[in-house]
């Protein structure tokens, strides 16, 4: 990811009129990067889409000829900024599918079980620097976890996912390039997954594509999910959120995550997608205090096992 955004920053200082870079929903690994180096960035609404599969000569067609048809995402916003409500909806709707798909195994929510137990995920790797230092402290207090992988990342740094896998965590997907998946049809979200999948596999992370997936944002509707479902997936959201993409300080995300947890819950942490130091830092408070708590940390198949015993 460096390298595109590091071509795109000496573009905009050649344009003698600026330069705009113009993304879709299926790719929301590089806003903030951009933002960040001083390039504006509109999102193109799935209504300019086919299948969320547009061409980077489109999305540029785009930029050039209906730039008032785009959404220019705000300094400190996210990619979806200005989706906020139609998310919700869609989120909303999904209730009775995810109660049906956790009675079968097929999807795991933290929070609803009544065994001291507690997953600690980690999301947008895997990273060169991050996910190395998550790994030393999870060995150090013998920890297990779960990461969720962008397809991209895991192709840029294969070894990273072999250790990964070589210390007995948990791979999963987390798309090929932090797509939100609502918005594509079969063969966009067969390409995020399958991509991934294979490259996770290829990569030294286990000989079967990983059966565990994570949707970027949580982002999910009924058709998503009952098409993840029809794929032998088993996709998993999350009750404990670190907020530790805000970089509040190591003490305030442990405390965020103390605060939040519950018998069965899910914790969400990054290890990728930006400066995770606070992260490293942070994770010896958090396995600690859940322990001190009267927690075990385990893995996402005995959390699951777990919820299934009281039938949630």
């Amino acid at each position: 990811m460096e390298v595109p955004v590091a071509a795109l920053v000496a573009l905009a200082r050649q344009a003698p009129d600026g330069l705009a870079v113009v993304l879709d929903s299926a790719n929301g690994i590089m806003d903030a990067p951009l933002a960040a180096a001083g390039i504006p960035v509109l999102r193109a609404d799935p209504v300019f889409l086919t299948n969320g599969q547009a061409t980077a000569e489109a999305l540029a067609a785009l930029g050039r000829s209906r730039p008032a048809g785009l959404t220019a995402l705000p300094p400190g916003g996210w990619t979806m900024s200005g989706r906020e409500e139609e998310i919700a909806g869609k989120e909303k709707a999904s209730e009775p599918v995810e109660h049906q798909l956790a009675r079968r195994g097929l999807l795991l929510n933290g929070g609803t079980g009544t065994a001291p137990v507690v997953a600690l995920t980690f999301d947008d790797g895997p990273h060169p620097r991050y996910t190395p230092r998550v790994l030393d402290v999870l060995a150090r207090y013998d920890a297990p976890a779960a990461f969720f992988c962008i397809g991209l990342h895991a192709l840029a740094h294969p070894a990273v996912v072999r250790r990964v896998s070589a210390e007995g965590h948990t791979l999963g997907n987390h798309s090929w390039s932090h797509a939100y998946l609502p918005d594509l049809g079969p063969t966009g979200l067969a390409d995020q997954l399958g991509f991934t999948a294979d490259t996770l596999v290829h990569a030294g992370g286990g000989p079967r594509p990983p059966r565990w997936l994570r949707p970027p944002y949580g982002g999910r509707s009924p058709e998503l999910l009952h098409a993840v479902a029809g794929l032998g997936l088993t996709t998993v959201l999350w009750d404990v959120d670190a907020k530790d993409w805000s970089r509040p300080g190591p003490e305030a995300i442990a405390q965020r995550v103390l605060s939040q947890v519950r018998p069965g819950s899910v914790v969400l942490m990054h290890d990728g997608g930006g400066d995770r130091s606070q992260t490293v830092a942070a994770l010896p408070a958090v396995i600690t205090g859940l322990r001190d708590r009267g927690y075990r940390v385990v893995d996402l198949e005995e959390l699951l096992a777990a919820h299934q015993a009281v039938g949630t």
